[in-house]
C-alpha cells in the first residue's frame, strides 16, 4: 500500500518511530552558531538530549507546542516517566531570559508504545523563538537541550475563535453506508449522523475529528479517533461528534481504497482545503455560535480534550 502524501507527513520523530526505525544520523560537526549567543541552529551532535519539535503550525498568539525527545544514538526516548519542563524564549528581544515556563505534560501516540509532550504557551509575537527542554526521571540527572524555531503570523488552519467553516462533509446511516465512508473498524454511527454544515445549522457545539485509521501515514489516527470515541458517550445529547476522512475513498475489490486519479495522485476531500490542514490527524472543536473554541494537532489527550468539552456545556 502507497503512503497518502497529499497532507504530508506528521514530525519525523513520529513517523519514524511509527515504521519502526530511529531519527536521521546526527551531523558529525557542530551546528553553527544561530546568531543568538547560547543558541545554536542545529542539534548539538554531542547532547545527550535532543528535543523534536512535532507541531507543524505555531502562530502568533495561544498555541498547543507538541515535541518529542531522543537520545544520543537518535532513539525516542519520551515516556510517561521522564518528566519535562520547557521555558520559551523570545530571541530578537532577549535571548538569555525566557518568557514563559511550563511543564511538559506527557500523552501516549499509539498506546504503550509511541508518546509525546505538550505544553500550552502563548507566543507573543512571530519571528525567532526557542526552547529549552529540561528532562529528568526520578533519581536521576537533569538533561537539557535547546533548539530554535519560527513562529508565523497566521497558521493555515482557523485561528481560534473564527468562524468555523460550513463543509458539506458525509454522513451516512446504516452500517453499510458508514463502511463506505470510513476505515474505522469499529465505528460510533453517532460520528456520521450530521454534517459540519448541520451542526453549525443547527447551532449546535460539535468535535470534528480528520483522521483516517487504515491509511493514516504516522499510526496516530486510529488512536486519535478511539481516543474521542471513548469520551463521546456523557456529551453526546449536547455536542455531536463527527468524523471525517480526509482522503478521497473508493470501493475496490470489496473494500475501501484510496482513489488514485489520472496522474496517480491521492486526493483529499473539500474540507481538508477548507480548513487548511497541513497534516493529519487533527481534532477540532466548535462552539454553539460556530466559532473554534480548541484544535488539537496529532494526538490529543483524554483530560485536554474533556477540559474542553466541560467548558462548552458548562459554560
Amino acid at each position: 500500500m502507497r503512503t497518502p502524501s497529499a497532507l504530508g507527513l506528521l514530525a519525523a520523530a513520529i513517523v519514524l518511530a511509527a515504521c519502526g526505525t530511529t531519527a536521521p544520523p546526527a551531523p558529525t560537526q557542530g551546528p553553527p552558531a544561530s546568531g543568538y549567543s547560547g543558541w545554536p541552529i542545529g542539534p548539538d551532535p554531542n547532547a545527550s538530549m535532543v528535543p523534536l519539535i512535532v507541531s507543524s503550525e505555531l502562530v502568533s498568539g495561544p498555541n498547543r507546542f507538541l515535541f518529542s525527545l531522543t537520545d544520543a544514538k537518535n532513539a525516542l526516548i519520551a515516556a510517561p516517566d521522564l518528566a519535562t519542563t520547557v521555558r520559551f524564549y523570545d530571541l530578537a528581544a532577549d535571548p538569555a531570559t525566557p518568557v514563559t515556563e511550563t511543564d511538559g505534560v506527557f500523552i501516549w501516540t499509539v498506546p504503550d508504545e509511541i508518546g509525546l509532550y505538550h505544553a500550552a504557551v502563548t507566543f507573543t509575537r512571530a519571528g525567532p523563538w526557542g526552547v529549552e527542554v529540561v528532562a529528568a526521571k526520578a533519581g536521576g540527572p537533569d538533561l537539557a537541550a535547546r533548539v530554535v524555531f519560527d513562529v508565523r503570523d497566521t497558521g493555515t488552519t482557523p485561528a481560534l475563535g473564527s468562524k468555523a467553516p460550513s463543509s458539506d462533509t458525509l454522513t451516512a446511516g446504516t452500517p453499510e453506508e458508514i463502511a463506505a465512508i470510513s476505515t474505522d473498524d469499529d465505528p460510533d454511527p453517532d460520528f456520521y449522523r450530521v454534517s459540519v454544515a448541520d451542526a453549525l445549522a443547527a447551532g449546535r457545539p460539535f468535535v470534528l475529528v480528520f483522521a483516517t485509521p487504515l491509511f493514516c501515514s504516522s499510526r496516530t489516527c486510529g488512536p486519535t479517533l478511539d481516543n474521542v470515541k471513548g469520551i463521546a458517550a456523557p456529551y453526546k445529547d449536547r455536542i455531536d461528534f463527527i468524523h471525517v476522512e480526509p482522503y478521497k475513498l473508493e470501493q475496490v475489490s470489496g473494500g475501501l481504497q484510496l482513489y488514485v486519479d489520472a496522474s496517480g495522485g491521492f486526493q483529499v476531500v473539500p474540507a481538508v482545503a477548507e480548513w487548511g490542514l497541513p497534516t493529519e490527524p487533527w481534532v477540532f472543536v466548535v462552539a454553539a455560535d460556530g466559532t473554534l473554541a480548541a484544535k488539537f494537532e496529532g494526538a490529543v489527550g483524554a483530560d485536554e480534550l474533556r477540559e474542553v468539552l466541560n467548558a462548552l456545556v458548562d459554560g
